[in-house]
């Protein structure tokens, strides 16, 4: 289940196209500011390493799909698959691929551009969480692919100061070539005949066993403040759960697997108040917060048309 209308005959992009050429361009001038400035190097990797072991620790599965809903806002029957592997994490989705405000807001964590209100993630400070459990994320993109590497990183770093112990990862991209990857790697290529948007993280040793608890306990509610991913799937090994989202007429109707539950959302918006707006900037700039929250409704009291029967949507 794709999006209607969004032709998955869209070619991949290859490393020199615009966008290619736009990562080349931008990590060359991150190398030279690194070069004329030690002490960026030391701040950046600092504060990678802080938000991949800080607070966003442990939360990787969830920062990568709230990012592929946000990629999803716009279009019409979303798609998100995650799968564990034997050495990949995947996340996939249909949405809108990335472009240089992606890039951007990849590298430099407090540019994101978000402005929806429906927007929770797309590569803000959480994203760097994925480097508690890969040393190289690759993005594979309709308008170009990309990857980091943290080995990488040091070589370019330790050409300008040998005696470096940070190497910031995310600041300095390289583009790469995606059908090879495709070519030899088979989940890959079955994601890119429907994907927009492939995330692929080359697991660190004993990465897996975090990432399985995290798949099994993953928060399937969250589709409920997301209402433009129509379907989450999650695999790994014998493993494998579906979530799907319907809405008939102010109810929201949730499967996931075999259960089905009945929500409404409610919603309000609440002014920040002087101080909260001092604190909020400039990572925050709006004057306000929309405010959203699920109720589970008793299906013996609930009223329902004829949408109820649609369960499982593939």
């Amino acid at each position: 289940m794709g999006n209607p209308g969004r032709s998955v005959s869209q070619r991949w992009e290859g490393p020199d196209g615009p966008l290619g050429e736009y990562i080349r361009k931008e990590t060359h001038n991150t190398l030279e500011a690194y070069r004329n400035q030690r002490n960026y190097v030391d701040r950046d990797g600092k504060a990678e390493e802080s938000k991949a072991k800080g607070g966003y620790a442990g939360r990787q599965l969830l920062e990568l799909v709230q990012n592929s809903a946000d990629a999803l806002e716009g279009t019409e029957g979303g798609r998100i698959e995650v799968h564990l592997g034997q050495h990949y994490l995947y996340c996939a989705d249909s949405g809108n691929p990335i472009g240089k405000d992606g890039i951007t807001a990849l590298m430099f964590s407090y540019l994101s551009t978000k402005q929806g209100v429906n927007q929770i993630g797309r590569f803000g400070l959480g994203f760097r969480s994925v480097l508690e459990i890969t040393d190289s994320p690759e993005f594979f993109c309709r308008a170009g692919s990309f990857g980091f590497s943290r080995s990488r990183a040091k070589e370019k770093i330790e050409a300008f100061y040998p005696d470096a112990q940070y190497y910031p990862v995310l600041n300095l991209p390289f583009p790469l070539a995606p059908e090879p990857e495709f070519e030899s790697d088979p989940i890959l290529k079955e994601l890119s005949t429907w994907a927009m948007n492939i995330v692929r993280l080359s697991l660190k040793p004993g990465a897996d066993e975090g990432l399985t608890k995290q798949i099994r306990s993953f928060p399937s509610e969250l589709l409920l403040f997301v209402e433009h991913v129509k379907e989450l799937k999650l695999s790994m090994k014998e493993y494998c759960s579906k979530v799907n989202l319907e809405r008939v007429d102010d109810l929201y109707l949730l499967h996931k697997d075999d259960d089905h539950s009945i929500w409404k959302l409610f919603e309000c918006t609440y002014e920040l108040s002087d101080d909260a707006l001092e604190d909020a900037k400039p990572v925050y700039e709006e004057d306000s917060v929309l405010i959203t929250w699920a109720v589970p409704i008793d299906p013996e009291s609930a009223v329902f048309g004829l949408g109820w029967g649609r369960f499982g949507v593939d």
